[in-house]
């Protein structure tokens, strides 16, 4: 019975014509690559979602505060930042070297941290070598604001004595920076800001051109715009990424010789001739 239904229901259907045929294969291809492309789209999503999941999953490892490029900047010891407003670095082997080169009168021993920090009551602080470089610091190294004529005397003086000496320095509060490079007598590179450009000599390391520092000239107008004086401002939070390029840095010194000990002491001021 089933099967003469069947039969009937099939005769009763309309004969397509033979002209309409193709259009109906070229329809069902049509709809066949839809369904493939709306398939795609799906797995494709369900791919990306999945990537994404698993890309939340997994551990973010953070380079280490030494090769991360802000480390000297932003690196702390119990809430005390360890980047003094001025530091010089010279090249020795020993601190012997950078007592005898600066008079030092009255060495006393002190650690690193209190070096840095500024915990001790005498004009200078020699920190240990590190890479060949000495570090020194304290309120004994002359500020460019107030006297750029020392700056320049103690550099060239250290430099002949030493055979290569830097200087690095920031006020935060006023703006001003500098950092200078003697070797051998002469200054191979050298700026200096204090509301205007006090010291422009040399042409600019690839360190300072690769970390975009700007070193307006003599004659460059000072800046009137907060935006204009604030383009000079970003130096101030690379001098110690300058310096960590040039020789070592403060935090570097820390860093390497948690627990050394170098030498705070006072000294007559050293001018070149």
């Amino acid at each position: 019975m089933f099967a003469l239904l069947a039969q009937a229901a099939w005769e009763s259907q309309p004969e397509i014509p033979v002209g309409f045929q193709g259009d109906a294969v070229a329809y069902s291809l049509l709809l066949l690559l839809a369904a493939v492309i709306v398939l795609g789209a799906i797995c494709l999503l369900f791919t990306l979602h999945f990537l994404a999941q698993r890309r939340g999953e997994m551990p973010v490892t953070e380079a280490p505060a030494a090769e991360r490029p802000d480390a000297s900047v932003a690196w702390r010891n119990n809430g005390v930042l360890l980047v003094p407003a001025r530091w010089m670095a010279v090249r020795a082997t020993t601190v012997r070297e950078v007592r005898n080169a600066l008079r030092l009168s009255r060495a006393t021993p002190c650690s690193i941290e209190d070096g840095l920090a500024g915990n001790h009551q005498q004009a200078l602080f020699l920190a240990p070598p590190v890479n060949g470089w000495v570090l020194i610091t304290g309120p004994g190294v002359p500020d460019p604001a107030i006297d750029i004529d020392e700056v320049y005397h103690l550099l060239r003086a250290l430099s002949i004595k030493l055979g290569s000496a830097q200087f690095f320095g920031f006020n935060r509060g006023l703006g001003h920076h500098g950092w200078a490079w003697a070797r051998g007598g002469g200054v191979v590179r050298a700026f200096a800001w204090v509301d205007g450009t006090v010291w422009n000599e040399g042409v600019p390391t690839p360190a300072e051109q690769s970390l975009r520092m700007r070193c307006p000239t003599y004659d460059d107008p000072a800046p009137r715009s907060a935006m204009a004086r604030q383009g000079i401002l970003t130096n101030i939070d690379k001098v110690p990424l300058l310096a960590a390029r040039w020789s070592i840095d403060p935090v570097s010194v820390h860093q390497q010789l948690p627990n050394g000990i170098g030498v705070s002491g006072e000294f007559t001021r050293v001018r070149s001739s």
